[in-house]
């Protein structure tokens, strides 16, 4: 009876560390909200508010974001011409089955190969043919005019990038510093070459590389949807305790220091580092996102929302910064009540 009875209270402690364990957060980040918000609430004996969605927009996809580029065909009489001019090979790698389907980052780098070589062949006067002189031209003024455009598909809607601003909660974050350091590479050079005029070739392949491997993107974009949804929670948990209970008299009662104790305990080496350490990443990302942004005059409309979404005027990030001034304000005036606010004995 005694083996049954333990076997019996043994299931029952197993079966309370699963339920505990399915009802915890796993997110190493939900969880720090959740035990700060817990305190509060059992302190200030109120229910916890419930969690509603995060106030999430998915990276638009390839298809609203990709640019189209023109086609340039050759007449077999004009393409035997070129090789005068060193093109017959640039026109053959692209006119191959890998060249038609090479990434944008490569089409960039041979575009910049054809326009240079093309410009090349113009001034040393190597086409014999005035027709094709002109058509020749032209041709490079089109290809030149094209790459704000490439650039931006190099940048904007590759696989690398949607995979950088994946949201999926089980994300590979990897080495957030790493990814945020080669994304802010990678837009200033394409913003700089655009600026220069320049038509040399770039190396992007390793700083794409590192972002196809990287979710740092999408994980602070949830990170900072995250904050906003937890620090309304929590604001409406302060707004909820009656200052005259707390501090009957101004005197601070036995609640009112156990606050204190979270706000210096939790908050602040937990909380609040958090937040500032994730306020200096998401700059570095609001700042490549604004470099993306002025590549194009008019970036399409999907980008658009979905920057705005984020960083707009009345975006993700200014309301979640909004959320965390009335947080802090909360606090001094409740504890200031009492006479604890922080910085005073």
């Amino acid at each position: 009876m005694q083996k049954k009875a333990g076997w019996v209270l043994a299931s029952l402690a197993i079966a309370s560390l699963l339920v505990i364990w399915w009802l915890a957060p796993q997110d190493p980040d939900e969880a720090r909200w959740e035990d700060y918000l817990s305190r509060i609430a059992r302190l200030s004996r109120q229910e916890l508010p419930a969690r509603g969605p995060l106030p999430l927009l998915t990276y638009p996809g390839a298809r609203e974001l990709r640019l189209p580029l023109p086609e340039h065909r050759v007449d077999l009489l004009d393409y035997l011409e070129l090789r005068h001019c060193g093109l017959m090979e640039l026109i053959s790698q692209r006119n191959s089955a890998l060249g038609k389907l090479q990434a944008d980052s490569l089409r960039l780098n041979h575009e910049l190969a054809f326009i240079q070589q093309a410009r090349a062949c113009l001034e040393e006067d190597a086409l014999e043919d005035p027709e094709l002189v002109k058509i020749m031209s032209k041709v490079v003024a089109e290809k030149k005019a094209a790459l704000p455009a490439l650039y931006w598909n190099v940048l904007a809607s590759s696989e690398e990038i949607r995979r950088f601003f994946s949201q999926s909660p089980s994300v590979n974050v990897g080495d957030t510093s790493a990814a945020l350091q080669s994304l802010q590479q990678l837009s200033h050079t394409l913003v700089a070459h655009k600026q220069s005029g320049a038509v040399t070739p770039l190396k992007l392949e390793p700083l794409l590389e590192t972002l196809a491997h990287n979710q740092s993107g999408g994980y602070l974009l949830r990170r900072m949807a995250l904050s906003l949804r937890e620090l309304e929670r929590g604001n409406q948990l302060l707004e909820g305790i009656d200052p005259q209970r707390l501090c009957p008299r101004n005197q601070a009662s036995t609640r009112a220091r156990r606050l204190r104790n979270v706000l210096d305990k939790v908050w602040g080496p937990r909380v609040q580092q958090a937040l500032a350490e994730s306020r200096r990443q998401r700059q570095s990302l609001a700042d490549s996102l604004e470099q993306m942004n002025g590549l194009l005059d008019s970036p399409p409309a999907a980008f658009t929302r979905w920057h705005r979404h984020y960083f707009g005027q009345n975006g993700v990030e200014s309301r979640m910064e909004t959320a965390l001034e009335r947080h802090v304000t909360l606090w001094q005036e409740h504890l200031g009540a009492c006479g604890l606010m922080p910085g005073k004995p």
